[in-house]
């Protein structure tokens, strides 16, 4: 069976963000566990919360989702993460605008209406001799699928 629109989603933005100057190929989705203490700059990408309704009608009808992407960036320094992390940040918005096409209006390959930032939170502290850091960049992701088939992006 063919994975949800959400999960092909997650997966198209692992791939688009994989090979990053800063995180490299360390690029996760949902990663639950804590990572080590002196960890080298990670990305995590996850889907917590989506809304939707039915947006056209047809047989079958369309279903509009809206999901909200947080691509999360966590770094481990030895002096404070602030500069690091706008450094993540900034390779995070240039990556994700390279998988939109503005031209023909494709988003991820086609598996999205439209991609919105909207919002961007980043969070500091020292742990003993190490700083760790996060910054979060949130999308709104826009994309349809066929009712009773969410694998069915439309």
């Amino acid at each position: 069976m063919p994975d949800h629109a959400r999960k092909q989603i997650r997966d198209a933005v692992v791939a688009g963000l994989t090979g990053l100057a800063t995180t490299e190929s360390r690029v996760y989705v949902g990663r639950t566990r804590p990572l080590p203490k002196e960890h080298q700059p990670t990305l995590l990408i996850y889907t917590r919360s989506e809304s939707s309704n039915r947006a056209v009608l047809g047989r079958p009808p369309k279903i509009e989702r809206r999901c909200t992407l947080h691509v999360e960036g966590r770094v481990s320094t030895a002096g404070p993460p602030d500069d690091l992390l706008d450094q993540v940040a900034a390779e995070i918005e240039a990556g994700i605008a390279a998988m939109i096409n503005y031209g023909t209006a494709v988003f991820f390959g086609g598996l999205a209406q439209n991609v919105q930032l909207t919002a961007t939170e980043s969070v500091a502290e020292a742990d003993g001799e190490r700083h760790i850091g996060g910054v979060r960049v949130e999308y709104l992701v826009t994309y349809r699928t066929v009712e009773g088939a969410p694998t069915a992006v439309a």
